[in-house]
This record gives C-alpha cells, sequence and structure tokens, in this order.
C-alpha cells in the first residue's frame, strides 16, 4: 500500500524473518471475476471479504459523477452483529491529508500563503535540519508532495499514549525532531513522511488561527455536506464507527490516539468519501458553490517537485494525491492505513467515474488491492484503455539504462536496511528489448515512448523515468520503482552472501551447544578448559535471537512504548555487539595448545561471523534500539 501507517512495518519486518512464502497481488488479480453487473460486483466483492478474513466494507461506486451503489458488505460490528452501511464511519488514515493540501491550496487562492515559501519564512518556530537550505530550501510544497527529505515517525511518535487528545502539533515537532532533517536536497525525491504532512497542518493553524480540524471541517467537510466526517472523536462518530480488527480469526484492536492527527486522524463513511470524489470529478465543486478553483485540483493531481516530475513523469505524488496507473488506466486519489482500519479511494476526470473503499480490518493488504480492482475493472469497462505507441530504440540505445539500481530513499531510516535486503532493481537489455526485475525476480519488458520514458506492456502511458542527477549518475524513478541510483551489481549479492554465512555459522552454535550439554551431563568436560571460548559466542548468537522474537510479538501501541518486548530488543542489540567483540577477543587470545583445534576453529567462525553481522547493523543504526525514546 502507498501509504502504509508505521505498524504494518512491522509486520513487513516479520514476515522478512519468518520468511513465509504468500501469492503475489499480480496472481490474486489474475484470478479475479470481470463483472459485468452491479450484482456480479457485489458478489465478487463479498468473495474476496470471505476469502481473506476481512470483517466489513463500505463501498461506494461513481459513474457519470453520480453516485451509481453505495453500502456496504459484512459487519461493522461482529459481536453485535451490525452491518456496515453507506452511512458507517471508519477511520481512514492517510486519506486524511487530501483535505490538509485543499486548505493550504484554498488559503493560498485567498493570497493568505505561498506554497513555494520557505518552511524557515513561514514557521521559524519549527525545528528541522537541512544541509542544503542554502541552495535546496525546504519549501511548503515539499511537506505536501513528501519531497522534503524528511523522515517518516519514530516510533514513539505514532500513537498519543499519555497526552491529551488534541495535544498541540508545535509540541510534537519540538519534541520529536530527529523526522525533521533533511536526508538529501529537498526537491529531488520522494519519500512518504507523516510528519511532514503534519506540519503542513500546523501552518492551517498559524495562518489561519483555528485549529486545523475546525477549519478544514467549516471549509470543506460541512459545505461538501460530509455531515458527521471529523478528525476529532465525537459522541455521535463514536456511534457510527465501525469497530477496528486486526488478524485472524478478527480481534478488536481498539482506537488509539495519535499525535500526527493532520496526517491521519479523519473519521469519514463512504457515502461521505463518495461525495470527496465528486467534488474532486466537478473539479472543486461542491453543489453550487466552487469551494476551490478548477487549477487547484489540476495542481493537486501533478507531482512537480521530484527529479522524476522534472524529467517528464506525469505519474507520481502530487499535492497529497496519487497520479498511478490502475487497471490499466490513470487514476487519482489516496489510500489510508490505521490501527484496524485501511482504505482508498480513486477518481478518474476524463471518464467521470471513481469509488470508495474502506475495510475494518488491516489484516489483509491483498483484500483492499483486490477491491481496488474489481472497482476499477467494473467503471472502467465501458472504455478504451489507449496506450502510447511503443518507439523502437536500437540495442546500443537501450544499453545506456542497463545496470542495477540501488534504493536510496527511504521512507524510514529505521527500516532502511529492508531496501538494502530488497535488492533493487536490475535493468537489462534482453532479446533486444529493456527488461525490469529484482535481483531475482522475472524480467519484465519496458517499452520506449519518448524522452527516456518507459512504459510496460499493459500500461497506458510513460510509468517509469530515466535521468542524471546532479552528479552526474544515473537514477531511475517511477511505478513500483522508488527513486534508486544506478550502483554496483556485486554489493547486493556480496551482501546478501556475507550475511548468509554470518547467520549460518552463528546457528551452527545451537546444535554444538548440545552436544556440550549432552557431554557435560555425562561428566565427560572436566578438564576441558577455556569454556568461555564457545559460550560467549552462543550467548551472542542467543541474544540475537532474541530480537526478532520480540519484534513478532510487538502489535499496536507497543511498538513506540516501554514494555517487555521493547525492552528485549533493546537488550538484544545491545549486548550483541559487546558479546561479538567479547567472544572474537577470547578466541584470538586463548593459546593454541590450550584448546582443542576444531573447536578453536567454529569459535573463531562464529565469533567473526557475530562481528560481521554487527558491522551490518551498526551500518544500519541499528544498535542498542530504544524504540520508545523520542
Amino acid at each position: 500500500m502507498r501509504s502504509i501507517e508505521f505498524h504494518a512495518a512491522i509486520s513487513l519486518v516479520a514476515a522478512a524473518i519468518l520468511l513465509t512464502p504468500t501469492q503475489s497481488i499480480a496472481q490474486q488479480k489474475a484470478e479475479l471475476p470481470h463483472p459485468k453487473t452491479l450484482q456480479e460486483l457485489q458478489q465478487a466483492m463479498k468473495d474476496v471479504l470471505e476469502k481473506e478474513h476481512v470483517p466489513g466494507a463500505g463501498v461506494a461506486l461513481v459513474a457519470n459523477g453520480v453516485v451509481l451503489w453505495c453500502g456496504g458488505i459484512g459487519d461493522a460490528d461482529i459481536a453485535t452483529k451490525r452491518a456496515v452501511s453507506c452511512d458507517t464511519e471508519f477511520r481512514v488514515g492517510s486519506i486524511s491529508k487530501t483535505f490538509v493540501a485543499l486548505a493550504l491550496l484554498k488559503l493560498q487562492e485567498e493570497g493568505r500563503v505561498n506554497l513555494y515559501a520557505r518552511l524557515q519564512d513561514a514557521a521559524p518556530e519549527i525545528p528541522f535540519k537541512n544541509n542544503w537550505e542554502a541552495m535546496h530550501p525546504v519549501r511548503i510544497v515539499h511537506l505536501l508532495e513528501h519531497t522534503a527529505g524528511f523522515d517518516d515517525m519514530e516510533p514513539s511518535e505514532v500513537y498519543n499514549l499519555r497526552d491529551r487528545d488534541d495535544f498541540p502539533l508545535l509540541g510534537v515537532f519540538k519534541r520529536f525532531k530527529n523526522p525533521q532533517t533533511a536526508r538529501w536536497p529537498p526537491g529531488t525525491r520522494m519519500s512518504y513522511s507523516n510528519p511532514g504532512n503534519a506540519i503542513a497542518g500546523y501552518l492551517i493553524e498559524k495562518v489561519t488561527g483555528k485549529p486545523f480540524d475546525q477549519y478544514i471541517r467549516e471549509t470543506f467537510l460541512r459545505p461538501m455536506g460530509m455531515e458527521h466526517a471529523d478528525y476529532p472523536l465525537t459522541d455521535a462518530g463514536r456511534a457510527l464507527l465501525a469497530t477496528a480488527y486486526e488478524g485472524n480469526p478478527p480481534k478488536p484492536s481498539g482506537y488509539p490516539f495519535i499525535y500526527l492527527r493532520p496526517a491521519g486522524d479523519l473519521k469519514a463513511s463512504p457515502g461521505e468519501l463518495a461525495k470527496l470524489v465528486q467534488f474532486l470529478l466537478r473539479r472543486g465543486q461542491a453543489g453550487d458553490a466552487q469551494l476551490v478553483n478548477s487549477e487547484s485540483i489540476l495542481r493537486m493531481e501533478a507531482p512537480e517537485t521530484t527529479l522524476a516530475a522534472k524529467n517528464g513523469l506525469r505519474l507520481g505524488y502530487g499535492l497529497c494525491n496519487y497520479t498511478s496507473v490502475e487497471g490499466g488506466v490513470v487514476t487519482h486519489g489516496h489510500d489510508g492505513g490505521i490501527d484496524g482500519f485501511i482504505s482508498s479511494y480513486r477518481y478518474m476526470p476524463e471518464q467521470n467515474w471513481g469509488y470508495v473503499i474502506l475495510l475494518n480490518s488491516d489484516n489483509s493488504q491483498r483484500a483492499l488491492e483486490s477491491l481496488n480492482h474489481l472497482a476499477i475493472d467494473f467503471l472502467s469497462k465501458d472504455f478504451s484503455k489507449p496506450q502510447m505507441p511503443a518507439i523502437d530504440l536500437p540495442v546500443s540505445e537501450l544499453k545506456r539504462f542497463t545496470g542495477f539500481y540501488a534504493l536510496r530513499a527511504p521512507r524510514s531510516q529505521l527500516f532502511a536496511f529492508l531496501d538494502d535486503l530488497a535488492g533493487g532493481t536490475r535493468i537489462r537489455v534482453i532479446n533486444g528489448k529493456l527488461t525490469r526485475s529484482g535481483l531475482f525476480g522475472r524480467p519484465e519488458p519496458l517499452l520506449y515512448v519518448g524522452k527516456n520514458l518507459f512504459r510496460g506492456e499493459k500500461e497506458p502511458e510513460g510509468t517509469t523515468v530515466f535521468f542524471v542527477t546532479q552528479s552526474g549518475d544515473w537514477a531511475v524513478a517511477g511505478e513500483g520503482v522508488s527513486y534508486s541510483e544506478r550502483s554496483s551489481l556485486a554489493l547486493p549479492f556480496l551482501r546478501i552472501a556475507l550475511l548468509s554465512l554470518s547467520l549460518f555459522f552463528m546457528l551452527t552454535s545451537l546444535p554444538y551447544a548440545l552436544v556440550w550439554l549432552f557431554l557435560k551431563l555425562i561428566d565427560a568436560m572436566k578438564d576441558v578448559r577455556h569454556l568461555s571460548v564457545r559460550v560467549v559466542p552462543l550467548s551472542a548468537t542467543l541474544t540475537l535471537l532474541i530480537v526478532p522474537l520480540c519484534v513478532m510479538r510487538l502489535g499496536g501501541t507497543q511498538f513506540g512504548s516501554f514494555n517487555l518486548w521493547t525492552a528485549g530488543i533493546f537488550l538484544g542489540t545491545f549486548f550483541f555487539p559487546l558479546l561479538s567483540i567479547v567472544g572474537l577477543v577470547l578466541v584470538l587470545r586463548v593459546p593454541k595448545e590450550e584448546i582443542n583445534r576444531a573447536v578453536r576453529i567454529h569459535s573463531l567462525l562464529v565469533s567473526s561471523a557475530c562481528c560481521v553481522l554487527t558491522a551490518f547493523l551498526w551500518s544500519w543504526h541499528l544498535l542498542a534500539l530504544r524504540l520508545w525514546a523520542p
């Protein structure tokens, strides 16, 4: 999911640790039916929910600018058997950001904000660091396009567990300063940052003198006819809110409050978000009122500040609005994810249709993707799906783009190691065609459509662009490819080999320890000297194994608070490097004649492996992790 929230990243880490094979979303889509009637679509959606064990979904379909159907499938609350309806409220997560962008666009139209103003001029009280400020300042527009280079939330910044519900936004930014550090020149790469968007929400408050939610409610939500939608949790909203579920079988996940409210705290029903879709299709008009100019809506849909956009890529993240290829057509919209809820809305102005899908379970991303696919397939069935013509390029020209491209725009620095482990993108020429793949994936053809732009075989227009950075290196970005720079192909293979070999040697210490234990029980180790040479590397291995076990036990609000599992992660990442170094020193210092040769070699291999892994963890900033610390 493009706007997947922080707790979902924990599931990603756990999945990486478990190496559990799952069916790909592409395979899932290939099996889906192609409904021709509304009844067939509703049944197909119901089948997806049952297969993926999702309790309920709120759905709204807009065709020819009017609501074709708005309703629910399944349960809003399992215990009471309350059914989902058109009016059932859901937490819609990052869809909240849409209204932050609309508010700032409205304020710009009124001359009260300049989106291209420098953040340090508009709000000098916001603490942030940008080593490129002189030439590449952070601007307000970067906050909305996620191109400021800011990090995503710190673990303890996600949930508000100890302050009042409306804790001042400025207080949040002053308490959690680390994310507001530009990691590369602003206005070059897109990297999703909830803190950046929340700063944009704070600017609404500073300019209007009102809480951001009050301004959005008065200026957009109520004028659009969204009677109950709101950021604060009101008594009326609570009565209409679906119960949030997680896991399989579904278990209620509660309602944790969050600090960065502008970025993800909106509650709305499918019927209310259908009004947002209609508003965007009508280019800023709600009823007879033009709430924002049509030019502002067009600007929302057009990425502008990334290097990819500056080099001709039309797709990407605009002002809190994705322009992307879905189901063979170009759509606009946003996704959302917050504890127990995932959501999506999309619309296509050229064909005057759109939809809203809201789920009250975060258990299955595949369910949301499948429902998106069904909705788009149904709504676009009567429209042509033209494709930009492919242009033949000689192999010599195609080879300019070949190479390995490493990911260089991590959303979260804490999880940046996953980008290294994912391997990046391989661009090769195979049978006269340019292809794209992961390190070990199946190559997919890329068809040239002009100006260093390429598309997939089933895509309507250029979705991938190659360009040269200011440093003179080739880079690539686009659909399915985050900003990546050309690098050495040997590096990821070397990394994988070193990590695999290190983990192998470390894990051999476990069965080896069983042998020692057996010998100890039969009293066969009386004369064994330097037992620490064996014990310390084993202890280092066991200490590290604590970390993934603790990560897999974390859930929801636990991730950023002090508890048994986060304490275990800290202790594991603190003592592992210490024991690794001590183990290596001990085995190097013990006299060769005083220890069995095989034992010495094995201990040397295990200790060396631990030190190699320590070096990786140090490079990824994963040592002595205090997830509860601001």
